[in-house]
């Protein structure tokens, strides 16, 4: 059995009440009610990084590692794995006895499959590694070797189940992986089976008894409520167990903390960061100078005080600050960008944008985001009304996840959004694809248009060097180009904050709330 990782890498467990009792022994049976804010727009996580996909995939997946609360790589479908001292050579060995949930057996064909053939070829983070994958060799039933052509350094923190879930071959071979019946109707090889799925109100999972680790829960139920504050209620009263991050709005923390049946963690074991998109294949927005007075006249200590209950800090750069030796001072935002409409002004009167007799200037904006995330909501809000202050329309429309994601990556109609993204564990991982080129239709990928060869070159070349001084300088010199050109404005680093009842115990044993549930259990 895997350790149990209770201990927290940079994370506070504010606990009062029951939560600060000392923990009984495991208990069997119940379930756990986890709060999202929307349906999933598919089951398949090797085909997105949609997060509500993964809070309810994540359990009905599994990948060849986790992450623990440290940070600390973890076996989970791979075992044991052997790294080539040039670092393009990666062997594993794979978990005896796996079953799928439909009662085949799992093999090595699984995974060189999945990532040929599905996540290399559709997944947002897992896709720009494969590019540097020479060949997946099976060498046994149970064990495989990838090489590869350049070195990539956070290869093996790309392998958990929310960048590389291993999909079964025996259901998805010779079939369109995107528009797959089962992508509804999932068979995975994780702790717990799909049961139901009622649109618009509940995913109801079931205990996998064949599972290698003890599985505690009998049911996992994921409610949808879109409505953020009728989250947290539902959280104080007990309706559900569970609120993540990614779905608890910022200006309730207080309160909850104050509150002896719930208890949070504070704080990020993985970097993530909050931004704004700009479209750059839109005139006014294709001129570099709108993109900067943009930058100028947002005010992003307002929006971290206000929309995040000062649970973030004002982005500094291009890549945010969460790995300090990827930051580079040159082009710290404080320095460059700091609230300034005189500014603004003036560079907006500089780009040919002139007031006109009522005070507004001839740029109106449509800012697109997700209806049902309280802080992007008013950040966004915080965002009109900075902009209008330097003449600039914004028209705010808050959209259902799914249609959001159609109209951002998709089909890109839009000229701002607001969205966070985790890092993963390494910028390689989460924040190349903000500004990797690469063509629209990728959900979570490169929605600006924005395209430079000289960057591009940079940053595949920050994902090959294991050194981190020697990835830093790599990551100044591309911070310097975006910093100047600016096609996505970062505004806060976030520091997360997961909220549960005191009864759920077993919680956060992984970097991400949405991992691990095999290991949760209800305290009667």
């Amino acid at each position: 059995m895997r350790t149990r990782m209770m201990a927290a890498f940079l994370v506070t467990l504010l606990a009062t009440g029951i939560a600060a009792a000392t923990p009984t022994e495991p208990q069997r049976g119940g379930s756990a009610v986890v709060a999202i804010g929307s349906d999933p727009e598919t089951l398949n996580l090797g085909i997105t990084t949609g997060y509500a996909v993964g809070a309810v995939a994540a359990s009905i997946f599994s990948g060849l590692v986790w992450i623990d609360a440290r940070g600390e790589i973890q076996p989970a479908l791979a075992t044991s794995w052997t790294v080539s001292s040039d670092g393009l050579s990666y062997a594993f060995e794979l978990r005896r006895g796996v079953k799928w949930h439909d009662g085949r057996a799992f093999s090595a064909v699984d995974v060189k499959f999945t990532m040929e053939q599905v996540t290399g070829l559709y997944h947002g983070r897992f896709r720009p590694a494969f590019q540097n994958f020479e060949a997946i060799t099976v060498t046994s039933p149970l064990a495989l070797k990838i090489t590869l052509k350049r070195p990539y350094a956070p290869l093996l923190r790309l392998l958990t189940v929310f960048d590389c879930p291993i999909l079964p071959r025996h259901v998805y071979q010779g079939e369109d992986i995107t528009r797959h019946s089962r992508n509804n109707d999932p068979v995975g090889t994780g702790p717990f089976k799909f049961r139901e799925w009622v649109r618009g109100d509940r995913l109801v999972l079931e205990r996998n008894d064949a599972y290698w680790d003890p599985v505690y829960l009998d049911r996992l139920i994921f409610r949808i409520i879109p409505g953020a504050a009728l989250r947290v209620t539902a959280l104080e009263v007990g309706e559900v167990d569970q609120v993540a991050d990614f779905y608890l709005p910022k200006t309730d923390v207080d309160r909850l903390k104050r509150n002896p049946n719930v208890r949070l963690r504070l704080g990020q074991p993985t970097p993530s960061i909050g931004f704004v998109f700009i479209n750059a294949r839109r005139a006014p927005l294709d001129n570099p100078k709108v993109r900067r007075a943009l930058a100028l006249a947002i005010n992003r200590v307002q929006i971290v005080t206000q929309a995040m209950g000062n649970l973030a800090r004002p982005a500094r750069g291009p890549f945010g600050d969460g790995f300090k030796w990827a930051f580079s001072p040159e082009s710290d935002f404080n320095r460059l960008y700091p609230y300034n409409v005189e500014r603004a002004n003036a560079l907006l009167d500089e780009a040919g944008l002139p007031r006109g007799a009522g005070g507004e200037r001839p740029v109106r904006l449509r800012m697109v985001y997700d209806a049902a995330r309280a802080p992007i909501a008013a950040s966004a809000a915080i965002i009109r009304d900075n902009l209008r202050a330097v003449g600039i329309t914004v028209d705010l429309q808050p959209m259902d996840r799914a249609v959001m994601i159609e109209r951002i990556y998709t089909r890109p109609d839009y000229e701002l959004t607001v969205q966070t993204f985790t890092s993963g564990g390494d910028p390689a991982i989460g924040y190349h694809r903000i500004y990797a080129s690469a063509a629209p239709g990728t959900p979570f990928v490169n929605a600006t248009g924005y395209s430079n060869p000289e960057v591009d070159s940079l940053l595949n070349r920050a994902a090959e060097v294991p050194d981190r001084a020697a990835r830093g300088k790599i990551y100044a010199q591309a911070s310097k180009i975006l910093a100047a050109d600016l096609p996505t404005l970062m505004l806060f680093d976030e520091i997360g904050v997961d909220a549960a009842r005191a009864t759920l115990r077993g919680v956060w044993i992984g970097a991400e709330a949405r991992d691990r549930w095999d290991a949760v259990w209800v305290q009667k």
